[in-house]
């Protein structure tokens, strides 16, 4: 039941996820066509800057909802809960919005190639806390087990900031500036009917004896996070800085685009999988459900790898310009290092669940300093491609370390054959897309349904499924 249930709220975090990322990706056309393409390549560093304001302004408060919601509700202190961990996530924003005014000035004239950037910072401050604050109270609906409420939530914001952006950009001509007015509107539209509907239930207190458990738990998520924006994310600044905005924006269009793997796979996957573990702490309950999981996010990172890379050939001239044909290149070596990142995401929910989360700021600290030296030593000669290279390496070491270390301490059985066998289904697949990269759409669409059919009829041969395993997907379904 417990792997049902995974796979049920994994397949509704899915669609919201593809929902609300569709409906963003929306946004894509709005941009490159509405905006220059320096233009885009601002906006799109703009919106980097704002992941990591997000992150250090949540202060880990979702993972705690997450990971404290069980005990609150036993001691009737879920209402203190909610409040605690809004008015860290509030307070964290102001600290940040003040040290980027501050201290940051410099920086935003560099990377964004401005003088006068304090619009530009209040803007990308405001909009990161009003969407920060949404998404924190968006975790009450997980920690619940809403997962169908989460995701109309989140589609309806992400509908909400289209119409909004159109009307920025395309009717009032606000450029760059329109499209972060876009976002603090919309993201404080949906942070206000959250609050309406989420404290009306649970009521809202502050426990001061609360806060420092939840900055003791919550803190060092936030070296973590900021360790994964700057393995992601580094390569965008110092693509800025040594290669220019059009280099920006192709590598940003191409890592969007590769990052539905994250979107459609992973993030849900995530969203599922982090309250349950949560829920039975006790490693006998869940150690198989953990080990089947983790074989069945295998098998989806595969088919999502060949989907993505087969829709990104056939769309992407639809999507942008022929300027930004050089995308798909980056689309195809990005994708092996994201797919790590469904490794992080069950060491982190590992080690979460036994609170040692200092190890995973520490330990991702140390290669968000590598991955900083290591995009400055190969982004001057190989430019987007050294920043690939950078990206890859550091997901790969991150994945794979925390997987190591939540093994360690929630021990669980890999089923290797099964995770073996889909390793080479992917390598397989990377390497007829890198043979066909050049070829014309109609030849490359011919060659990779082949190479699909290929891997099914060696899937079937080898009877890989059980006969309970195929009986379970169809009562699934």
């Amino acid at each position: 039941m417990g792997l049902r249930r995974i796979g049920k709220d994994t397949v509704i975090y899915a669609l919201g996820n593809v929902g609300m990322r569709a409906t963003a990706f929306l946004l894509i056309p709005l941009y490159t066509h509405g905006l220059s393409i320096n233009e885009y390549g601002m906006l799109a560093t703009l919106q980097l800057t704002m992941q990591a304001m997000i992150g250090f302004m949540n202060c880990g408060m979702p993972s705690c909802l997450l990971r404290f919601t069980k005990e609150c509700k036993g001691n009737n202190s879920y209402g203190n809960l909610l409040g605690a961990s809004s008015f860290i996530n509030l307070l964290a924003g102001v600290m940040v919005t003040g040290i980027s005014f501050v201290f940051l000035t410099n920086f935003f004239r560099k990377v964004l190639h401005l003088d006068s950037v304090f619009l530009y910072i209040y803007l990308a401050c405001g909009a990161a806390l009003a969407q920060s604050l949404a998404i924190h109270l968006m975790t009450y609906y997980r920690a619940e087990n809403k997962a169908l409420k989460f995701m109309l939530t989140g589609v309806l914001s992400s509908l909400l900031l289209i119409v909004v952006n159109g009307i920025f950009l395309y009717w009032f001509n606000l450029g760059v500036k329109g499209a972060l007015w876009a976002a603090i509107a919309a993201y404080s539209t949906t942070l206000v009917f959250l609050a309406f509907d989420i404290f009306l239930q649970t009521g809202i207190g502050i426990s001061w004896s609360l806060i420092p458990r939840l900055l003791h738990f919550g803190f060092p998520l936030i070296f973590s996070d900021f360790a994964l924006f700057i393995i992601g994310g580094a390569s965008i600044y110092f693509l800025s800085y040594y290669s220019g905005l059009e280099s920006v924006a192709i590598f940003s269009l191409g890592s969007k685009l590769a990052s539905v793997l994250s979107i459609a796979i992973l993030l849900p996957f995530q969203l599922a999988f982090q309250p349950f573990v949560f829920n039975h702490l006790a490693p006998t309950e869940v150690k198989e459900v953990i080990s089947k999981a983790m074989s069945y996010l295998f098998f989806a990172i595969t088919l999502m790898f060949f989907i993505i890379l087969f829709g990104a050939r056939v769309f992407l001239p639809l999507i942008a310009p022929p300027e930004y044909s050089s995308a798909f290149s980056i689309i195809l070596f990005l994708l092996p290092g994201i797919s790590f990142i469904g490794l992080y995401f069950i060491g982190e929910t590992l080690l979460g669940a036994v609170k040692k989360t200092y190890l995973i700021g520490f330990i991702m600290s140390v290669y968000a300093l590598f991955a900083v030296g290591l995009n400055c030593l190969l982004i001057p000669p190989l430019k987007s491609y050294g920043a690939v290279i950078a990206t890859n390496i550091f997901y790969i070491f991150a994945g794979v370390t925390l997987l190591m270390l939540g093994k360690k301490y929630f021990s669980f059985c890999i089923e290797w054959r099964k995770i073996t066998v889909f390793g080479m289904i992917y390598i397989f697949f990377f390497c007829v897309f890198l043979i066909l990269t050049k070829v014309k759409l109609a030849t490359f669409v011919v060659a990779s349904l082949v190479a699909a059919s290929v891997s099914i009829v060696i899937l079937i041969k080898m009877r890989f499924f059980s006969i309970k395993e195929l009986n379970a997907f169809k009562d699934f379904f």
